[in-house]
Order: structure tokens, then sequence, then C-alpha cells
């Protein structure tokens, strides 16, 4: 959460000819609800169900995914993006990162909670994201300097 993804993605995509699309903006588009509000309706397991769907579908018409961190609380959709042979991984400073979400209300896993929390929430997912990421960028450098060290993995691989 708060790594970049949607920006960089975004970045990524016009730079590059490839299509793109934020997971959380499409499930919150076609369920005409905020991620908020889906998971007071339905909780965190029914919310980790609608994203394991939307997610199957847009991986098979996007380039370019953008998922929220805790997609890979899913096991379905841990399957999914171990699957995929490209996924990167956003890392930032965790202190960066409480300073970018702390206050947001569109972020049901981190509103409201403190640093210790979030770093608890963080380190619980770590070794998911480093089972499936084919690589790790910090994402406090500039896009251009991301989008260079990302490209150069892909052609390098």
């Amino acid at each position: 959460m708060g790594t970049g993804k949607t920006t960089l993605g975004q970045f990524l995509a016009s730079n590059n000819q490839l299509s793109y699309i934020d997971l959380d903006e499409h499930i919150a588009i076609q369920e005409n609800k905020s991620i908020p509000e889906i998971f007071e309706a339905i909780g965190e397991q029914g919310f980790r169900k609608l994203e394991n769907e939307y997610l199957q579908e847009c991986v098979q018409r996007y380039n370019i995914i953008s998922t929220g961190g805790g997609i890979i609380e899913g096991d379905e959709s841990f399957r999914i993006l171990k699957e995929q042979p490209k996924v990167i991984w956003l890392d930032c400073d965790i202190e960066i990162l409480y300073k970018r979400i702390k206050n947001d209300s569109n972020r049901p896993n981190a509103n409201n909670k403190s640093l210790f929390e979030l770093k608890s929430l963080y380190s619980s997912r770590v070794s998911r994201y480093n089972e499936i990421a084919f690589i790790k960028v910090n994402s406090s450098q500039s896009l251009s300097d991301l989008q260079n060290d990302i490209m150069e993995a892909i052609v390098c691989e």
C-alpha cells in the first residue's frame, strides 16, 4: 500500500504503449461501490473473492495491472500472480509508506492504523511478495529511474 503502483503502472503503460488497469479501481467501478464500502458489505474475505475474479479477467486483457497490496492475502490470487512471468514488487521505506497512507480512508486495512500496526501488516506479507516477485524495486526513486531498472531487468532476463 502506498508504494506508487498506480502511478508507476500508468507511467510504464503510457511510455511503452502497453495496456493498463488499476485492479482496485476496476473492482470499484464494476461493483459500483468504493473499496471501503465493499469491505463493509462483504468483509475482507468477500473482497478477496471478488478481487480474484477480476484478476483472472484482467490478466487475460492487460499488459500491466496495478493491484492492491493485500492481493497476496487471497490464495487463489496469489497462485495466479505466481504464474505470471513478470510480477514487479514495488517496495519503499515503511515510514514513507506510513506518511502516505495513514489517513487514507480508501485503504480499509491501513485506515487509522499506527506505524507499528502497519509494520506488522507489511511483515506478514513480505515472504509472499518475495515469492512471486520477478524483481523488487525501491519506489522512492524517480519514475524514469524505476522504468529504467524494470526495463533493464526485463531485457536482461
